[in-house]
């Protein structure tokens, strides 16, 4: 995950991720905000996780059932003793010493008593707890986690349908064809979500939403990842004339 926001080539600010429980680790929620980035994923079994508490002796209100608890408590002095190598760590994945992938499989293969591996584990707990907290009471959180992760999946099933040759398999051998092949589907993605938008587009100004009277603000809710209208399948001429460089 980390890999594909901090190594793509996207002009967009990526402030925010969404996943399902699949990615959900502890190890990524303080990688996230170590990185200055939102980790917003969709927890199966909700009410079956730990929350944490920061402080033991302070009173945590109606909130005290889940956070009296043995082993409910950071150990705030893990981080703080970690807290430069930490810093240093997860600057290395902006630098490009190394990818966060490489770096954060070799951390999470630690043990528990590793000192390393329990300050950044305490720090993912305090962010989880607090994103647990938000997402239980802030529906707008919910509704557009939600919406961003389904927004994923529908590129991803667009991805699948588009890749129909060899099965979808990505057979290169190297790492520059691996590469090529990744950066053509990617490309026709982006060829077939711009054509539906600029046909949304089309349709919306010749068809007058002023007489028609269409409310423009519905348009929030129409997705240009959509290929139903698209013949996937069919043979692509490419006019040389018509290509810019």
């Amino acid at each position: 995950m980390l890999d594909g926001l901090l190594y793509n080539e996207s002009d967009l600010a990526l402030e925010e991720h969404y996943t399902d429980t699949h990615g959900y680790t502890e190890i990524n929620f303080a990688a996230f905000a170590m990185l200055g980035r939102r980790f917003a994923p969709r927890i199966r079994g909700l009410q079956k996780q730990r929350v944490y508490r920061i402080d033991a002796a302070k009173g945590y209100g109606p909130l005290a059932s889940l956070v009296d608890r043995a082993g409910r408590t950071i150990h705030m002095d893990w981080i703080c003793d970690q807290w430069d190598r930490m810093g240093q760590f997860y600057a290395s994945f902006e630098n490009g010493h190394t990818t966060a992938s490489t770096a954060l499989k070799r951390l999470v293969g630690y043990s528990s008593q590793n000192y390393f591996y329990r300050a950044n584990r305490e720090l993912g707990r305090i962010f989880k707890t607090e994103y647990i907290l938000q997402y239980m009471s802030d529906p707008l959180l919910r509704k557009r986690s939600r919406r961003g992760l389904l927004k994923g999946e529908r590129v991803h099933a667009l991805a699948r349908q588009v890749a129909y040759g060899k099965q979808g398999v990505i057979t290169g051998r190297g790492l520059q064809a691996q590469q090529n092949s990744s950066s053509c589907l990617t490309l026709l993605i982006a060829s077939i979500i711009y054509w539906q938008a600029k046909e949304i587009h089309r349709v919306i100004l010749e068809d007058n939403p002023e007489e028609s009277r269409v409310d423009l603000s519905l348009l929030e809710h129409i997705s240009p990842v959509g290929w139903d209208n698209v013949l996937l399948y069919g043979e692509y001429v490419l006019d040389q004339n018509l290509v810019r460089t």
